[in-house]
């Protein structure tokens, strides 16, 4: 592409990608970074776009901007998150390590993704030995155990 026709992009479509992302990230500033990043890329681009193709181009940059950002946060709260983990030293009491789970736990309200998260992780059972237990598929264990563990990410990490 050549420089007019990076201009007229810009020009044309700046604020409809920016708009765009703001949607997808919901924060303004964020979106604004984003949307300049969007233009850079245009303008690395060696192969010619059809003109009625740019938006589209556009957008689908911005979109692969906006999940390459949540990817980075999520790595980035992933790796916080591990680093403020207390690790738990041999004189740790078993019944300290143990209430400390059962604090996580606390935090799920549904009855039933608590008795399989604790079947699973406290009492150590297979997810086919709990799907048993429970009398349910293992696929709703593991359904169960992941929105599970998320509630507890939501709740311990914010």
């Amino acid at each position: 592409m050549n420089s007019t026709q990076i201009n007229d992009a810009y020009v044309n479509y700046k604020l409809e990608i920016t708009r765009y992302l703001s949607h997808i990230v919901k924060q303004p500033q964020d979106a604004e970074d984003l949307a300049q990043d969007c233009f850079i890329r245009l303008m690395n681009v060696t192969v010619d776009i059809p003109e009625d193709r740019i938006l589209y181009y556009l957008k689908r940059i911005a979109r692969n901007l906006a999940m390459d950002s949540f990817r980075r946060r999520t790595r980035t709260l992933r790796r916080n998150s591990r680093l403020e983990v207390p690790t738990h030293h041999v004189d740790t009491s078993h019944l300290e390590i143990s209430e400390g789970v059962h604090d996580l736990v606390s935090h799920i309200n549904n009855t039933e993704h608590r008795k399989i998260l604790e079947l699973r992780l406290i009492h150590g059972y297979s997810i086919k030995e709990t799907a048993e237990l429970v009398n349910r598929s293992e696929g709703m264990i593991k359904s169960s155990v992941f929105h599970a563990v998320n509630r507890i990410r939501a709740k311990v990490i914010s």
